[in-house]
């Protein structure tokens, strides 16, 4: 059995797998690494734990102690490189990249075997365009539509109502609207922008989407190659850790 584990800017996710397939046998999602070990520890031994972590290290850290004194696993933990499973990074220090991007477009473009843009939306909001050579094109970092919200009232006279609304691309007929829909467009905006600039360019990119405002964007963006992939960087971390050394 395979333990993978998405340590996120909010949330931790995690899954298990069957050992010769991709079978999902269980998953959850942990608020925090304390209820994550808790939930854990009654549970089987896997063979292997896989990582991925963009919070502090002292996250990572505590889950390798945690693995090693209980099951005498040293998790693999996934680290950027410049080229792996077919996309290749532009960046001058692949180290600045976060391994959650980069474990995204892994999975992404090994799933579409072409163009693709991958956008995660949550804490932050990413967007990443890869071409039909698995060449990383470059990509946009965000605020995602919570931060939005909170920056607005935080560094405004803007007050929000304790109510979450489902947002549109119509114009606000209330702050609490004009708020709502105003983050959604301008995420949806530059999405659309750069499918357009894709199609223009003759490719068809296969657009995925992460991320726990995932349905949000879905539902707004009109172009029909779109799809939620809820497990993207759980879904890169098997192509990331290639080659590195697995748990016994």
């Amino acid at each position: 059995m395979i333990l993978e584990i998405d340590i996120g800017n909010s949330r931790l996710k995690w899954r298990r797998l069957a050992n010769n397939s991709n079978e999902v046998i269980s998953r959850g999602i942990s608020i925090d690494i304390h209820s994550f070990i808790a939930e854990q520890a009654s549970c089987e031994r896997p063979s292997t734990v896989r990582l991925s972590n963009v919070a502090d290290r002292k996250t990572s850290s505590t889950i390798a102690n945690w693995t090693q004194v209980n099951w005498n696993i040293q998790p693999v933990e996934a680290i950027v490189c410049a080229e792996c499973s077919g996309v290749k990074i532009q960046y001058k220090d692949v180290r600045r990249l976060g391994v959650d991007r980069w474990l995204a477009m892994l999975a992404a473009y090994n799933k579409s075997n072409g163009s693709c843009l991958v956008i995660d939306s949550g804490t932050a909001f990413t967007l990443d365009v890869i071409n039909e050579e698995g060449l990383h094109l470059g990509g946009f970092i965000l605020p995602g539509l919570r931060l939005m919200r909170e920056s607005l009232v935080s560094q405004t006279g803007i007050w929000l109502e304790n109510q979450v609304l489902k947002p549109t691309l119509e114009l606000g007929n209330s702050t609490q609207e004009a708020v709502f829909n105003g983050g959604a467009a301008s995420l949806v905006a530059l999405a659309e922008k750069e499918i357009e600039e894709l199609r223009e360019k003759g490719l068809k990119p296969n657009v995925f989407i992460t991320g726990g405002d995932a349905g949000v964007l879905e539902n707004l963006l009109t172009y029909p190659k779109s799809k939620i992939e809820e497990d993207l960087v759980l879904d890169g971390l098997s192509l990331g850790c290639q080659g590195m050394s697995d748990s016994d």
